[in-house]
């Protein structure tokens, strides 16, 4: 009897216990750091979005942005800033060294702003290379800026001021200046919301002092996207392809030239690709290009081909950019590298060992056994004259006896007027040297 009294009071007690609310442990809140570090373009696009969907599966409850940046691409900020827009969790930029340009573009899409001291805000003009940009880009994008002010709750005026010179506000800033905030003036003006010292004590102030931190890596893929579609490396790729596909249709050589343009080429356009900024079309414009200005140099003075060739490469460079400001920047170091290398490479290449062994110096003449393919040209070896026209490497000369002739250099330039002698045959074309070049030659030999 007393057995089962007790026993009933044991399951009496474990029913009620199950029955009575229990306490619920919360888990930590998350909060996922992401770094905006260096230049804002398509790889950090890819890297943010990415991270974005992360954390909302995740169910993290605040993202930071850690910002290091002196600005970037307009086109990839403007997707970065959709994406800021679209995530269902409240973004914070926490200021590390400087928000510049298009970083703070980014800095102002986010729902607070905290600031390191010693840090600043602002500077976000629209250039083009070294220039300003004209005014419908500049009006574009301060009243972007305006926008999300309102927004925030910011004043516009100090954010058009952030873009546009032309603004004048009493006290803050003066005519002709861009305004640029350091992290006290920011707070006193309402463009930050937070003064910390690091991360620690931003995550105090916002009560998430025992949040589980997760941090957004790199894949593999976005370090290569940002890398290669960076505004450094980008064009030195485009421009090095350009300048080595040049020398390989200029010099008759080994393919070293070739190979080291593919490359170049492969990783510029890949990397766009990748990034989202150009598609298949933009490299077949580019090939078809090539393609065109190739004919141009075998077929000179023609004029058609060489135009419609550089049209087909600059509108290539405007597909696979993310903006104007960029295809024009990329379009430009092109024709400067080109003008500027090519014929510094051939003056270095007549004292270079090494340049020289990567050009074919063999002249292809018939006395080595090279049958031509029109054997009436054969009698125009060894004929002399002058350059009609700028061998570049292909053009036109006039022999003395009055015979006007297409011929092609060995790879160099000769100017217009210039004594020059044939020197070999290559399958339809005549292979002429310059008649000094000639000279000097046959004496060293004399001499050894």
């Amino acid at each position: 009897m007393l057995m089962k009294k007790l026993i009933s009071i044991v399951l009496a007690c474990f029913l009620a216990f199950n029955i009575l609310p229990q306490p619920v442990w919360a888990e930590n809140p998350k909060v996922m750091v992401l770094e905006v570090k260096d230049e804002i373009n398509d790889g950090l696009l890819e890297y943010l979005a990415r991270n974005f969907a992360e954390a909302e599966k995740m169910g993290v409850s605040t993202i930071i942005l850690d910002m290091d940046t002196p600005g970037g691409q307009v086109a990839s900020a403007t997707e970065i800033k959709k994406e800021i827009y679209a995530v269902d969790i409240p973004v914070i930029c926490l200021v590390e060294n400087q928000a510049l340009s298009a970083g703070a573009y980014l800095a102002l899409a986010c729902d607070k702003i905290a600031m390191l001291p010693g840090t600043t805000i602002g500077d976000a003009e629209v250039r083009i290379g070294s220039q300003k940009a004209d005014e419908k880009y500049i009006s574009a994008w301060r009243e972007e800026f305006a926008a999300m002010a309102e927004l925030r709750g910011r004043d516009e005026e100090i954010a058009r001021a952030f873009v546009d010179s032309d603004i004048e506000i009493p006290g803050i800033i003066a005519k002709d200046k861009l305004l640029v905030l350091t992290a006290n003036r920011a707070y006193e003006l309402g463009y930050c919301d937070y003064r910390v010292n690091n991360l620690e004590e931003l995550l105090e102030v916002m009560d998430l002092g025992e949040a589980e931190i997760v941090y957004g890596d790199y894949t593999g893929g976005e370090k290569l996207v940002k890398f290669f579609s960076s505004s450094t490396v980008a064009p030195l790729l485009l421009a090095g392809g350009v300048i080595f596909l040049a020398l390989e249709f200029m010099t008759p050589g080994v393919g070293i030239f070739l190979l080291l343009g593919v490359i170049c080429l492969g990783l510029y356009f890949g990397g766009s690709v990748l990034a989202g900024m150009a598609t298949w079309i933009a490299v077949l414009l580019f090939i078809i290009g090539v393609i065109l200005c190739l004919i141009e140099m075998i077929m000179p003075g023609f004029g058609i081909f060489g135009i419609g060739g550089l049209g087909a490469i600059i509108a290539s460079i405007f597909l696979s950019t993310p903006d104007i400001y960029t295809a024009v920047k990329y379009t430009a170091i092109m024709l400067v590298a080109l003008v500027v290398m090519l014929p510094i490479f051939f003056k270095l290449a007549k004292k270079s060992k090494f340049l020289d062994k990567l050009m074919v110096k063999k002249e292809l003449t018939t006395e080595d056994g090279y049958v031509s393919r029109n054997p009436e040209l054969e009698k125009f070896v060894g004929s002399e004259g002058k350059a009609l026209t700028v061998l570049r490497p292909a053009g036109t000369m006039m022999t003395d006896s009055g015979d006007r002739l297409d011929v092609v250099t060995k790879g160099d330039f000769i100017e217009q007027g210039e004594l020059i002698r044939v020197v070999g045959i290559e399958g339809t074309w005549l292979i002429v040297q310059k008649i000094d070049e000639i000279k000097i030659k046959e004496n060293k030999e004399e001499k050894e």
